[in-house]
Parts: C-alpha cells; structure tokens; sequence
C-alpha cells in the first residue's frame, strides 16, 4: 500500500498582500485577505492528516509483518488503524468547510469587478476570478477522491481483522487501494498547479492596478 502523501500545505505560498487603503487594490486585497483568513482550519489540519498517514502506512506494514498465530494483534493494529481513517474523515470534513467558507468571502470580488474602470483591470480581476474558481473545484474533486480513498483504506483494515481473509483477497484489495491512491495523487498536483497559477495571476493583476492608480 502506497503512502498517500497529501501535500496540500504547499499552498501557504498563497498571498498575502498588505492592505493598501481604499480604491480597487485595497478592496481585492481584502478580498483576497478574507478568503485566506477562511482557509485557516484548511492548513491547520494538514500536518494532523500527515500524521495519521504515517501512523497508518507504520501499521499496515507491522501487520503484514505478522504471523496466523498473531492475529490477535493484526486485529488490535487494524481496529487503530480504522480508528485512525475515521479521525481522517473528521479532519477532511473541517478541510471541506473550511474551503467553503473561503469560497463564500470571494464572492466579495464581485464588488471589486463592478467598480473596476480600466477595461483591462476589469478583464483581470474577472480572469482571477475565474481562476479561483478552478480551484475551489479542484479541491473539491479532491476531496472526493481522498473520501473513496479511506473508504477503500477502511475496508482494508476491516479485512485484516478477520482471520478468514485470504492473502489474494487482501492483495485484491491493497490494489484497489493503491489504484485510488493514484486518482488522489493527481487531484492533488491539479490543485497544486491550479493554486500556482491563482498567485501569478494575483501578482499580475496587483501589478497592473498599481500602474493604473500611479
């Protein structure tokens, strides 16, 4: 069974710009400041679902480790790790609302693109829009691919406890798991990349507001 490696973190590159007074750069700035701030409990349980792939992957490997006539144990290591998955949903149930909550403050950017003049300052913060968008739906297909992925990874563990459960039916399963851990893999290099391209188009359009207001 494959790590899972859910490396989302990496997205802390994403803003922050100062807040600079009234006008269109200081309303997308606080925008974009209030759609970060929502996406807090997003970060906050990164590390705690790392933590709990690690342990799970730690597990899985002292059970196959194990002897028939230590399956009291396989069943003791397995119930952890299912008690583990759960905490997982748990802590991607908080992931999801706290993206949710971001994606509700954005609407604000509606404002800032009414009160846009410039044809071209109009053009990009819609662009950025349009681009944040991409992501929130890029998260949310990842979402659900990491949902399927600790369902097949529950009925792995459920598997193991059972002492009737043959090898080929857990190499059947570990496959299973293995193959969602890959559609988990490119959700989260979609949304990586997605969330690379926010923060260029982000700098581009700050750029070209500061231009327009020099």
């Amino acid at each position: 069974m494959k790590k899972t490696a859910v490396a989302l973190s990496f997205f802390a590159i994403f803003l922050l710009t100062a807040c600079s007074g009234s006008g269109i750069r200081g309303d997308l700035d606080q925008v974009l400041n209030d759609t970060f701030d929502a996406e807090e409990e997003y970060r906050a349980v990164q590390d705690d679902l790392e933590k709990r792939e690690k342990t799970e992957q730690q597990l899985f490997e002292e059970i196959m480790a194990l002897t028939q006539e230590e399956q009291d144990q396989v069943a003791k290591q397995a119930q952890t790790a299912l008690d583990s998955a759960d905490e997982r949903l748990e802590f991607l149930k908080t992931e999801k609302e706290s993206m949710q909550s971001a994606e509700e403050n954005f609407t604000g950017i509606d404002k800032v693109i009414k009160a846009a003049e410039e044809v071209a300052v109009k053009a990009d913060v819609e662009a950025l829009k349009a681009k944040m968008k991409e992501r929130f739906t890029a998260h949310s297909e990842f979402t659900k691919a990491y949902e399927k992925l600790i369902e097949r990874q529950k009925e792995l563990y459920e598997m193991l406890k059972k002492e009737e459960t043959t090898l080929q039916l857990l190499q059947e399963k570990a496959a299973e798991v293995n193959e969602q851990n890959e559609q988990v893999q490119l959700a989260v290099t979609a949304f990586n990349e997605v969330t690379k391209q926010v923060n260029e188009l982000k700098d581009a359009t700050m750029k070209k507001i500061d231009e327009s207001e020099e």
